[in-house]
C-alpha cells in the first residue's frame, strides 16, 4: 500500500471513530467521562483522548457541567440546526407573531436522543425577567414542556430506549419515575399540549405543542416564562399556542389542525 493510501485509510478511520464518539455523546445529555466513552466505543482511552481533544478545539465537544464530564458542544448543534432550515425558516414568521402577541419568548426545538435541542428562538422585548435559552442548548427531554411534547409523539414501547435509566432530578418538581412520566405523556396526547411547572428550572414554567409530519420529523413550539406570569394565564397561552400551531399546519399543508 502506498503512503498516500495509508494516510487516506488512517484519516477515514479517525473520522469514523470521531463520528462514533459524537453519536455516543449525543445519547447522553449529562455527558460522559473519557473512560466511559472509551468503554462504550471500545477504543483505548489514549485514542479517545486524542480524538476528543481535536473535537474540543473545533467546538464539537465541551467539558462540564460536572467534573470529568464531556458532552456535545454548540458547533455540533449549529450544523444540525442549519441542516433543518428547510422547515425552520417557514416556521419563523409564526414564532415571531406569537412572540409579539404574548410578549414572551418562543422556542422551536427537536428531540435528539434523550434531550431537547433548541433550534430557533424569538426573544421577548419585555423589560424585566424573561426566560431565554441559548439556541443549540440541550435540556433533558423528561424535564421540560417541549421534551414531554416530543416524547408523547413516540411509541410508548420506544421510551425505554430513548430515556436514560436514571432520569435526572433538576428541581423538586421534575418527574423521574418512568411510570409517572408515561401517565403525564398520555395526558399530553389527550390535550395536545405539555406543561412544565418548574420541572426544569425553579421559577420558570412553560407550555408546548408539537408540529408533526415535517419534512424531517417532529418539532415543538414552546413558550417559557416566569411562573408568576404563567399562573392564572395558562389558558390564554395554550389558546395562542394552539392557534399558532394551526396556522403553521395550514401554511405547510400538514395533517394536524
Amino acid at each position: 500500500m502506498s503512503e498516500s493510501s495509508k494516510d487516506t485509510s488512517s484519516g477515514i478511520r479517525v473520522i469514523s471513530r470521531a463520528a462514533e464518539i459524537l453519536r455516543t455523546l449525543n445519547d447522553e445529555s449529562r455527558g460522559l467521562s473519557l473512560g466511559q466513552i472509551a468503554a462504550q466505543v471500545n477504543l483505548p482511552r489514549s485514542t479517545v483522548q486524542r480524538i476528543v481533544g481535536a473535537l474540543k478545539i473545533e467546538g464539537f465537544i465541551i467539558d462540564g457541567p460536572g467534573e470529568s464530564q464531556i458532552r456535545i458542544g454548540p458547533a455540533f448543534f449549529s450544523i444540525a440546526a442549519a441542516s433543518l432550515s428547510d422547515f425552520k425558516d417557514p416556521i419563523r414568521p409564526y414564532l415571531e407573531e406569537l412572540c409579539g402577541e404574548l410578549n414572551e419568548t418562543v422556542d422551536l426545538s427537536i428531540l435528539s436522543g434523550s434531550s431537547v435541542v433548541f433550534l430557533d428562538q424569538c426573544s421577548s422585548r419585555r423589560k424585566g425577567l424573561v426566560a431565554v435559552s441559548e439556541v443549540g442548548a440541550r435540556f433533558p427531554a423528561h424535564s421540560c414542556a417541549p421534551g414531554k411534547c416530543l416524547l408523547a409523539e413516540e411509541d410508548e414501547s420506544d421510551l425505554a430506549h430513548i430515556l436514560p435509566p436514571d432520569m435526572e432530578q433538576l428541581t423538586k418538581a421534575t418527574i423521574t419515575d418512568i411510570a409517572a412520566l408515561k401517565v403525564e405523556l398520555n395526558a399530553v396526547r389527550e390535550r395536545g399540549v405539555a406543561i412544565d411547572r418548574q420541572e426544569h428550572t425553579d421559577g420558570i414554567s412553560a407550555v408546548s405543542t408539537a408540529i408533526i409530519d415535517l419534512p424531517r420529523g417532529t418539532a415543538a413550539i414552546s413558550i417559557p416564562m416566569p411562573t408568576q406570569r404563567f399562573e392564572g394565564n395558562e389558558e390564554r397561552h395554550i389558546e395562542a399556542l394552539l392557534t399558532c400551531r394551526g396556522k403553521i399546519n395550514h401554511a405547510l399543508g400538514l395533517n394536524r389542525g
